[in-house]
């Protein structure tokens, strides 16, 4: 779960919406997270750093199918917010 961590300190407060490059350990970390909290998320797909919350930094968080394709699921996403305290929480967008 470091590479998580890793996507959480990518975040700068952005005025804008920046998609964030993932490494493939990102994708295998922020999948397993996802599929942890009880979401069901084939695999990580994209990634983009939001302005922050009150409560930390936010990521936007799109999944697809796990085939190989830039394919993503357009109906749903996740909000991934990294707490000053290096929680992670997890909610449907």
């Amino acid at each position: 779960m470091l590479a998580v961590a890793a996507l959480g300190s990518l975040i700068s407060t952005p005025a804008l919406a920046v998609q964030i490059e993932l490494t493939p350990v990102m994708v295998k970390d922020t999948t397993a997270l996802l599929k942890a909290k009880g979401f069901n998320c084939p695999i990580v797909k994209m990634v983009s750093a939001k302005p922050a919350s009150a409560r930390g930094n936010v990521v936007k968080v799109w999944c697809g199918p796990d085939d190989g394709t830039d394919n993503v699921f357009g109906d749903f996403q996740y909000r991934l917010t990294f707490r000053p305290d290096g929680g992670v929480e997890v909610a449907e967008w």
